[in-house]
Formats: C-alpha cells, structure tokens, sequence
C-alpha cells in the first residue's frame, strides 16, 4: 500500500510541479519576500512525511492545492507587521490619540444648556406613555419589573415602548 501511496505522489508531482510553482507564483506576486519554489518544496516535503492515512488519494490536487494556499496565508502573516496603538512614532504622536472620537459624550451635551433644551424638546415630542417609561427608567432608576407591577403593564410592552422611544430621541438628537 506504501508503494502505491509513494507511486501517485512521486506522479502527481512529476506531472503537476510546474503548475503548482505558477500557482504559488500567482499568489504571491506583491509578496517578495516569499519564494514560491521553497514554498511548493516545503508543502511536497510535508506531504511525503505524513503517516499513511493522511493524505486524501482521491482527491490529491484539490488537497495540495488547498495545503499551498494556507502555507501562503501562513507566510504573508507572519510577515504582516504588528502595530501598536500606544506606540509613539518620531513625532511623538500615538495611533489611539488619532483615533480618538473628539465629539462631546452625551453627558457633556446635557451639561450644556443648549443640550438640555434639546433632550427636553425631544422628549416632548414622545408620546405620553414612551416619555413615562424613559422618564422611570433612565432619570429615576425605576425598574421594568416595578413599573409593570405600578402600572398594569406587561414588562415586554414597556420595552418595547422605551426602544420606540429612544429610537425617535436618537433621530431627533441626531438631527440637531
């Protein structure tokens, strides 16, 4: 059985090689550093050194070349550089400082007066139940389970009326 394992390697090898290096060579055109007549002998030298059993014989082609696309996709990121985000570069700026949101967070925006004046107008345009349910829950702590018992509602109905209603705060704060 070794025999006839050894004997379709060594002929699919001879027959295919040439196709396998241009394959190789297809996908790592951009890549210098990658050599594709070292990558195409690694992946046969590792194929002839697998235990009998290893290697699907049925379909050999389809396996060598699946084997010489992830040997190349194993070589490109070993190479890609890792970039840290709190590293400083010659001018002493870090990535994650660029990459910092510079907009005001929502509380910044209600410490404003003009913030305030547009939560309130946008609450204003709720209906009465979406601005009960957001006034309980996010100004006065109060729970869903708690206002459900409070005010005969089912907990799944006030949620949905607290999501209607900070989707219509979003687009409205939004627009502003």
């Amino acid at each position: 059985m070794k025999d006839s394992k050894d004997s379709r390697l060594r002929s699919f090898i001879e027959a295919e090689r040439q196709r396998l290096v241009g394959y190789v060579r297809s996908l790592v055109s951009e890549t210098a550093d990658l050599d594709a007549e070292d990558i195409v002998q690694d992946v046969l030298a590792r194929l002839i050194e697998r235990p009998e059993g290893m290697i699907p014989l049925d379909n050999l082609a389809a396996y060598v070349y699946r084997s010489l696309r992830n040997r190349v996709i194993d070589g490109v990121r070993a190479r890609r550089p890792n970039v840290s985000i709190d590293a400083e570069d010659d001018d002493g700026l870090r990535l994650v400082d660029l990459l910092r949101d510079r907009r005001p967070d929502a509380l910044e925006v209600l410490q404003t007066e003009e913030g305030r004046r547009e939560l309130f107008e946008a609450l204003a345009q709720l209906s009465e139940i979406e601005r009960r349910v957001v006034i309980a829950h996010e100004f006065e702590g109060t729970g869903f389970k708690a206002m459900s018992a409070a005010w005969n509602m089912p907990v799944n109905t006030l949620l949905s009326h607290k999501s209607r209603a900070i989707r219509k705060l979003r687009k409205h704060l939004d627009r502003s």
